[in-house]
């Protein structure tokens, strides 16, 4: 079920953000506005990306990705796409670079600090996904790489690149959860992590 659409366009919110309540730091009234305040200034700035965002995912609804998730802010002040009944976005999106190419300026002017930093691999998970590797080879896929130093295994030019799951995956998958049960995250052909 879709949630209703706002009418104002991203780009006037975000002018109307940007605009404040009157300028240089005080309210029509005078009194100091948001500008002054570190807090509000925080909060109107992730408004703020959080406009760009949905400008970015109209732009990818108008070009034809219409399963596009509607961004959400979290309580932390980061932006996510959660997906709708599984919908894996971000592997679908990579199937489609002119869409990518085409709404790539938009998606740039989303600050850094309103996207999630990446979790740091620990030298201890590290060894565990290689164990996991070295399993996955001996189950049949001689080709499976070991993790990268961010714990993404890159499956491209392996026997695994087209990224679609088989009963002997699965099997070696199984075979070696008991090394690593945590998330798996691959770069397949698809040009996206998963």
């Amino acid at each position: 079920m879709s949630r209703p659409r706002p009418t104002m366009s991203a780009a006037f919110l975000v002018a109307l953000l940007a605009a404040g309540a009157g300028g240089a730091g005080c309210d029509s009234a005078g009194s100091p506005s948001a500008a002054a305040n570190p807090s509000a200034s925080a909060s109107a700035s992730r408004q703020q990306a959080l406009a760009v965002a949905q400008e970015w995912v109209q732009c990818l609804r108008g070009k034809g990705f219409t399963r596009m998730p509607d961004p959400q802010l979290s309580s932390e002040g980061y932006i996510s796409y959660p997906p709708e009944r599984g919908f894996e976005w971000k592997s679908e999106l990579a199937k489609y670079p002119k869409i990518i190419e085409a709404c790539e300026s938009i998606q740039e002017r989303i600050p850094a600090s309103a996207q999630r930093p990446r979790q740091q691999v620990s030298a201890e998970d590290l060894r565990k996904l290689a164990e996991y590797a070295k399993c996955f080879r001996e189950h049949g896929f001689p080709d499976f790489p070991d993790p990268n130093a961010q714990g993404e295994f890159d499956l491209r030019g392996t026997s695994l690149s087209d990224g679609r799951p088989s009963a002997k995956r699965n099997a070696a998958d199984e075979a070696c959860r008991h090394i690593w049960s945590g998330a798996i995250k691959v770069i397949d052909n698809g040009g996206g992590k998963k």
